[in-house]
């Protein structure tokens, strides 16, 4: 089997374990799992943005973070309990050119 250039964080640790002779990885697994949960619960938005907006980040790859994390902490949310972040509630920015200015004083039909 050949090595992908980019290997995931969950299937690169099953894969450790089978190459260790673990015969069962529920408990690798399982205890992995709820150290990630925790993890996950005690994140603030703050480290969030401080992620996305790392300098090592381009601004079209911040973008997609914001967009695949938001899916994420849904997820996290809906399916696991966990507490959504701000993150979620954040919408983008809408494109100028859809955006309607109100003119006149608004006070006539």
């Amino acid at each position: 089997m050949s090595k992908r250039a980019k290997v995931h964080f969950l299937t690169a640790y099953v894969e450790y374990l089978l190459d260790q002779g673990i015969r069962s990885e529920e408990y690798y697994l399982g205890d992995a799992s709820r150290f990630l949960r925790h993890l996950l619960a005690t994140t603030t938005c703050e480290q969030v943005e401080s992620y996305i907006s790392s300098t090592h980040h381009s601004q079209a790859y911040q973008k997609r973070l914001e967009k695949t994390l938001r899916k994420f902490f849904r997820f996290a949310s809906e399916k696991l309990s966990l507490e959504p972040l701000d993150i979620l509630h954040r919408q983008k920015e809408p494109d100028q050119h859809l955006v309607h200015e109100k003119t006149g004083r608004g006070d006539t039909i």
